[in-house]
């Protein structure tokens, strides 16, 4: 039987009797910890026997031994009060009032006071004070006593005050077995091991006529988890590799920016319920935007008043300008293509993003307060809601997902609109993935574009919670995720 040396030392040093490890270790001439890993291998061959034994006692806390030292405080206050007693204003002068307030509770519960009101003070009167239960315990615990007989109602009191504390102590024991005296018996022989080959060794062929540790590499180890992707950041990275491939090009822009961005720019009325502190979050500083492009304003004033040059009616209201400046957390990545349209507004053009958005939600299996986004749009003339459509499957179809249903919807500034839906693998629940359809000539008045362009927001992690089969959006991140599932979830986005 192969045998390390640490194991060869351990079983020439054990016989019939059960000792410790530590008397083990001084026996085989072994530090403390090796002697216990020898032990332990030599138990899983059966050669002896390895087990813990745990001893519990009280100890004193700081506490505890600043009052064995000096007394508890309620007998410090009570050896200090005259015999014909002082009012609670004149003890307080003596002593500090953390050591009063203490004391006050215990004097009366211990009987060794009696309280008075006299002349609208608490006047304190000594009364016999034998030496209490847990004073003695205090001692008995300092004078390394024995603990046995304690009462418990003491010991929770005294825990309770934090004076003393449960410290348990673990004893390894070892002792050789039938099999293990065999192998003893039949003679152990003792040689140095190598377990390290270094390059000095080859350098100088030392290693030559050496005898070299053996290792079984096929006993379980613990598992080490170095560092790895989040799944969140592989799913961006593939989608990001996904819309590259389809001709896509990339949008970045503020997490923080103005309503005007966010909300006024896409036709959406200052008065709609979605732009108000239950559905996103405001800054209290800074509160506004510096400035905005005034060319926008102005025609972004008129859409929002009667409809400008669309031939839309507007919203009938006066557009205010300064709350078109207020400073949000984006609630969606429209505001970058809002952004981008005033730069590229000549078609063909094709942009995506895939970032944070930050809404005011209830949280549940499928919200979260901050979420990722995967914003799209497409502009050239003559486009349908068939290529809309269409662009979804050729997507979802490389992310894996080739189940899909379409649902007609509302949104301010598309029209006409679709919801996105697929089909949970496990539950086989139709789950929304995202919302698009085709921009409306009010929210294309402002920048004077004539040519069609069709958009879309899409959730990243329900994406994924259909290619993944998890059934909770809180698995993902946050203080309830599952670190067990982001450690072993699978790469499957690469084919």
């Amino acid at each position: 039987m192969d045998l390390s040396i640490n194991e060869r030392l351990v079983l020439r040093s054990l016989d019939l009797k059960e000792v410790t490890a530590k008397d083990l270790a001084s026996a085989a001439g072994l530090k403390p910890e090796a002697a216990v890993q020898g032990a332990a291998m030599l138990a899983e061959k059966g050669l002896a026997t390895l087990r813990d034994e745990v001893e519990s006692e009280y100890v004193l806390t700081d506490e505890g031994r600043k009052y064995a030292a000096e007394g508890l405080p309620e007998r410090v206050i009570h050896d200090a009060l005259p015999a014909d007693g002082i009012t609670l204003n004149d003890l307080k002068k003596q002593f500090p009032p953390a050591t009063v307030n203490i004391a006050m509770g215990w004097l009366r519960q211990k009987g060794w006071a009696k309280f008075e009101k006299k002349d609208g003070d608490m006047f304190l009167l000594p009364q016999k004070a034998d030496a209490s239960a847990d004073e003695k315990m205090l001692a008995a615990i300092s004078n390394g006593e024995s603990q046995k007989g304690f009462d418990a109602k003491v010991i929770k009191d005294l825990l309770k005050r934090n004076l003393i504390e449960l410290r348990e102590t673990k004893t390894k024991f070892v002792k050789i077995t039938d099999s293990g005296l065999a192998v003893k018996q039949a003679g152990i022989e003792i040689t140095e091991e190598i377990a390290q080959l270094t390059p000095e060794m080859i350098a100088t062929g030392s290693w030559q006529g050496k005898t070299f540790r053996k290792f079984d590499v096929s006993l379980p180890v613990q598992t080490e988890y170095g560092g790895r992707k989040h799944i969140l950041r592989m799913g961006m990275d593939a989608v990001k590799r996904t819309l590259i491939e389809m001709g896509f090009k990339e949008m970045e822009g503020p997490m923080v920016d103005a309503e005007f961005y966010v909300n006024d720019l896409l036709f959406m009325p200052q008065d709609h319920p979605a732009r108000t502190h239950w559905d996103q979050f405001n800054l209290k500083e800074p509160k506004y935007i510096h400035s905005l492009p005034q060319n926008l304003v102005e025609r972004v004033r008129r859409v929002h008043r009667d409809g400008g040059s669309s031939g839309s009616l507007g919203w009938n209201y006066e557009w205010d300008e300064t709350i078109a400046r207020k400073l949000v957390l984006r609630g969606h990545t429209t505001s970058l293509t809002a952004r981008y349209l005033a730069k590229h507004s000549k078609p063909p053009q094709k942009y995506f993003s895939v970032s944070q958005v930050f809404r005011n939600d209830t949280i549940d299996v499928t919200h979260l307060l901050e979420f990722c986004q995967i914003e799209g749009w497409i502009m050239d003339d003559n486009l349908s809601m068939k290529e809309l459509m269409g662009t979804f499957k050729e997507f979802y179809s490389r992310m894996g997902i080739t189940v899909l249903k379409f649902k007609p919807t509302y949104n301010p500034y598309t029209e006409p609109s679709l919801e996105i839906y697929g089909r949970h693998p496990k539950t086989g629940r139709w789950i929304e993935v995202g919302n698009s359809g085709m921009f409306r000539e009010e929210m294309m008045e402002p920048y004077g574009i004539n040519s069609t362009v069709v958009a879309w927001g899409l959730a990243l992690e329900r994406l994924m919670m259909i290619n993944y089969g998890y059934t909770d959006i809180r698995d993902l991140h946050g203080p309830l995720c599952d670190i067990n599932f982001l450690r072993s979830v699978p790469v499957v986005w690469q084919q």
